[in-house]
């Protein structure tokens, strides 16, 4: 984290000497960049994971989605969908690291698979950050609405192709967004509290709502 953190202090610099323009050219190449790394990540999992499965490893996870609305975000120099990548991208990155799922839990530091998930996840943030910290992004907390769909809209779209991976045989264990099964112990507590799939990640979306638009007033 102290890592990432400097990465975007210095980038940050960096892009205010240029014109918006070329500053949102140069996140998109950075987040471009990002895809690639997270494309060949996933792409390793087959020589680390006993489990691999290709169904399993679509850009359908929320930081996946993420990177994907970093380069809309910057093709389109939409405000809307800026909001939503400095707000539930950032969690999102940064619930990843800080909660990781039990494949990257107990990972050696220096191993491939820690390197490529805490390093796409920290690059995430970065990129993320960047359309605020670089000037491209002006917060509105109406944002936050806009982020909730998002979100909302990304974790049932992400449902349904479980539903159809599982249904079709196709990947039995399918499980984009950890819509179907909880996959930390947070996610366990609600799951207990809210027995039914997707509904019962509902105040991970409300928190997310709740935190971005605090994170909007403060900006």
């Amino acid at each position: 984290m102290i890592l990432t953190v400097v990465m975007l202090g210095i980038i940050s610099v960096f892009l205010r000497r240029y014109p918006e323009d070329v500053r949102l050219k140069m996140i998109l190449y950075l987040s471009i960049i990002e895809y690639i790394i997270l494309r060949f990540y996933k792409y390793s999992l087959k020589d680390i994971r006993d489990d691999y499965s290709w169904y399993n490893e679509w850009p359908c996870y929320l930081c996946n989605q993420s990177t994907i609305m970093c380069i809309l975000a910057c093709l389109l120099n939409s405000q809307i969908i800026m909001s939503f990548c400095v707000t539930v991208g950032t969690m999102g990155a940064l619930l990843a690291v800080f909660m990781p799922d039990r494949y990257n839990r107990d990972q050696l530091l220096f191993s491939k698979q820690a390197f490529g998930f805490y390093g796409y996840h920290g690059l995430l943030i970065t990129t993320c950050l960047l359309f605020y910290t670089a000037g491209l992004y002006e917060a509105k907390p109406v944002h936050c609405l806009w982020g909730m769909f998002f979100t909302f809209l990304l974790a049932s779209l992400g449902h349904i192709i479980n539903i159809i991976l599982r249904k079709t045989g196709l990947n039995e264990r399918a499980n984009y967004v950890f819509t179907c099964e909880p996959d930390n112990e947070v996610m366990e507590k609600m799951y207990r509290m809210i027995p039914v799939r997707l509904v019962y990640l509902t105040p991970i979306m409300l928190g997310f709502g709740i935190v971005s638009f605090i994170a909007l007033l403060i900006m």
